[in-house]
């Protein structure tokens, strides 16, 4: 199988890096049986999403479930999403000598026919990502320019004032889900799903990522190691 090259887009100023991961079939084949034993569909529009208290009414889990990434089962994935964060952290120009990333939660999405995941941002992350399981053809994950939050005069970028729909002037960016595919992004960015159109649920990974430095460096600026915080 050809090596894919991974990639990164510009979107409101933002990088979002795309990239696939090696032998993702096996991976994914080995995983599904796992997410689909503690998470089920559940009724409506919205897809569940196990690192909500709420959602666990419709899974056979007692409490919100976001530490895949500390599950000894999806250690061999997250192996592979290791690898595409630190090439991210390359391409951005971080000082390898001086930053450690932490994925700091890990959770699965289920969504069914029908069901889609509602806008949002990621608040407790520099950066997010998603990585998909299970996801031909069942709808992809847009992001979206956050309007509310600017001020002074500008022309809202909606069909009704843009004819011509370009690099300079649009306000949603769409990437297509395919599985073995990871994507990382700046978690300050609006996004959601598409509705999946299929029979066959759509099953994703997603991990929040946070930068601190190093042990023993010292900043003004970024986050310390978390070997020097007090608890309270």
């Amino acid at each position: 199988m050809e090596k894919k090259q991974a990639t990164v887009n510009n979107v409101f100023g933002k990088n979002i890096y795309q990239g696939s991961v090696e032998s993702f079939e096996k991976l994914n084949k080995d995983i599904i049986p796992h997410i689909e034993n503690f998470v089920k569909e559940k009724p409506g529009r919205v897809a569940a999403t196990t690192d909500v208290r709420g959602n666990t009414q419709y899974t056979n889990l007692e409490e919100a479930k976001d530490n895949l990434h500390t599950d000894e089962k999806y250690k061999k994935i997250f192996n592979e999403i290791r690898k595409h964060i630190k090439i991210f952290m390359q391409i951005r120009g971080y000082d390898k000598d001086k930053f450690d990333a932490h994925i700091v939660k890990a959770w699965a999405t289920y969504t069914g026919r029908d069901q889609h995941i509602a806008s949002h941002k990621h608040t407790g992350s520099h950066f997010s990502l998603i990585y998909y399981v299970r996801a031909e053809e069942m709808g992809g994950v847009k992001f979206e320019e956050e309007l509310a939050a600017q001020t002074g005069l500008f022309v809202p970028p909606t069909n009704e004032y843009i004819t011509d729909w370009n690099q300079f002037n649009y306000a949603s960016y769409l990437l297509e889900a395919k599985s073995g595919n990871i994507i990382i992004f700046p978690s300050i960015l609006l996004h959601y799903t598409e509705t999946n159109t299929k029979n066959v649920a759509r099953i994703s990974l997603s991990a929040d990522v946070l930068l601190t430095m190093k042990k023993g460096i010292k900043t003004e600026h970024c986050i310390p190691h978390p070997e020097g915080w007090l608890t309270i």
